[in-house]
């Protein structure tokens, strides 16, 4: 049987929790959505365990159906359904999937924002700030939600009349309310805002540009000078072209920023970010790894055996010998500390990994980062974009096994209530009081606003874990092309 290929835009791609279809970070507008393709959703099917099994990171743990690859996947009712069987054979020792991220996106989406830098959403996102209270924790520049004056810190009572939003009662349908509120069309909200005043706002679903440096700060503590950023998408430094993009000019400027001011530790706020382009968490990497590293090993991949030959017999060509430095800026670190909550997926940590072996990281946040230390790269199969889990990254150290998340050096909660880069908020305070004294604050006297406030945290963490995995997260490199 023939398998159609119709066309391949290389994208490496490492994700953290994946949700099959649209979601609220990555659906455009009906308008601007391309046309979908009327898919024969059968030679889909086989064509899906066909691409799957030739660039599968786990291929030796798939089942060969070649035989009859039609007569095993007539069993399943879309191509979708497929590929949720294959990633569950592959399980590590305690025997839990080691693939919860292969998806396919039948909308193509991933480009528009990743690579173009645009979304269509409201424009933002929430989070519990206690066991009773759901707050907005960010709001995108430009977005639907910022445009009608909503910021980071307010208090949501209602959400399309429903003001019963704890999260005992979210749990009851398994966030079926919350989730498809967000990610309707419309949306209707009461907040209070930390001067107590209430509003009332009805939005609508838009398309807009995304910024990913939402705030930038420099700090003046115990004769260090200490900068700060928070990053929260890693859109791609360059075009499908290979030109620069508006993202790769702000990270110049921003570290050109950081270099005039003499900066000599740096926090990076990582605390939603849940990844992007892998060209971009490159470029940051070599922006802010210390001059001594020179050429040395970034990353390297681990691949199934039979790749090469997959690709070549496909006619595709992608790199995946070892990335090295390329150091050209002079800003020369001597610490960097990390945000981080379980939201801190794919690029995101692939940046922190590639930093460990050459600089003194220290991770503040709750508990870990969400772990995915895999990546994929897109192909299309009948206008639907495959990305099965096809490579794994290690850093100079040889270190690549953080499935199970990378564990923080200090557990600090997210405190919704003050804003990204505010010196009293109690992650940003704690990275702040570090540098100042040359180690954490000791248990019992940290940073928290009250240890009744941190109980609460405490006691919401696993729903804002769940709250932090919904949506698409990744990590995308548009730089490989297949050959013509």
């Amino acid at each position: 049987m023939k398998i159609t290929h119709i066309k391949f835009i290389a994208v490496a791609l490492l994700s953290g929790s994946l949700m099959v279809g649209c979601s609220r970070e990555t659906v455009m507008p009906e308008l601007e959505r391309p046309t979908r393709p009327d898919t024969d959703e059968d030679l889909l099917k086989d064509s899906v365990y066909h691409y799957t099994y030739g660039f599968y990171l786990w291929q030796a743990d798939l089942p060969n159906w070649f035989a009859d690859v039609r007569g095993n996947t007539k069993r399943y009712n879309s191509a979708d359904a497929v590929l949720e069987t294959l990633k569950g054979y592959a399980r590590d020792d305690a025997g839990n999937a080691y693939d919860r991220f292969s998806f396919l996106d039948r909308w193509g989406t991933v480009n528009a924002e990743i690579q173009q830098g645009l979304a269509g959403s409201f424009g933002f996102d929430v989070r519990y700030n206690s066991d009773t209270d759901l707050y907005v924790k960010k709001v995108d520049a430009g977005s639907p939600a910022y445009q009608k004056g909503l910021r980071r810190g307010w208090k949501i009572l209602s959400i399309n009349g429903n003001s019963d939003l704890s999260p005992a009662s979210m749990e009851r349908d398994n966030f079926t309310f919350l989730f498809g509120a967000l990610d309707a069309g419309s949306i209707s909200l009461l907040l209070r805002k930390p001067d107590g005043d209430e509003v009332s706002v009805t939005l609508e679903r838009g398309t807009y540009q995304l910024q990913p440096i939402l705030n930038q700060k420099r700090y003046d503590v115990a004769g260090k000078k200490v900068g700060y950023f928070a990053f929260d998408i890693f859109v791609s430094t360059l075009d499908d072209r290979g030109n620069p993009t508006y993202v790769k000019d702000q990270l110049d400027k921003l570290v050109a920023q950081f270099e005039a001011d003499g900066i000599q530790e740096l926090i990076v706020d990582l605390r939603y970010n849940g990844g992007g382009a892998v060209v971009t968490a490159e470029y940051l990497s070599n922006l802010l790894v210390p001059s001594a590293v020179g050429n040395g090993i970034m990353y390297t991949n681990k691949v199934n055996a039979g790749l090469d030959d997959f690709l070549l017999a496909n006619n595709v060509r992608i790199d995946f010998s070892p990335v090295h430095f390329n150091k050209r800026n002079s800003l020369n670190l001597s610490r960097i500390y990390f945000l981080v909550t379980e939201g801190t997926a794919s690029a995101s940590e692939l940046l922190i990994n590639n930093l460990r072996p050459h600089i003194d990281v220290k991770l503040i946040g709750e508990h870990k980062t969400y772990g995915k230390p895999v990546g994929y790269f897109n192909w299309n199969i009948l206008g639907v974009d495959l990305y099965a889990v096809s490579f794994q990254t290690f850093n100079a150290a040889g270190y690549g096994d953080y499935f199970s998340g990378m564990t923080v050096d200090k557990v600090v909660f997210d405190d919704l209530t003050r804003d990204f880069g505010d010196a009293q908020e109690d992650m940003v305070a704690e990275a702040l009081h570090y540098a100042s004294q040359g180690g954490f604050s000791s248990d019992g006297a940290g940073l928290q606003a009250t240890a009744r406030m941190g109980i609460a945290k405490q006691m919401s963490a696993p729903i804002n874990q769940t709250l932090d995995r919904h949506g698409r997260k990744g990590m995308y490199n548009f730089g490989k092309k297949a050959n013509q």
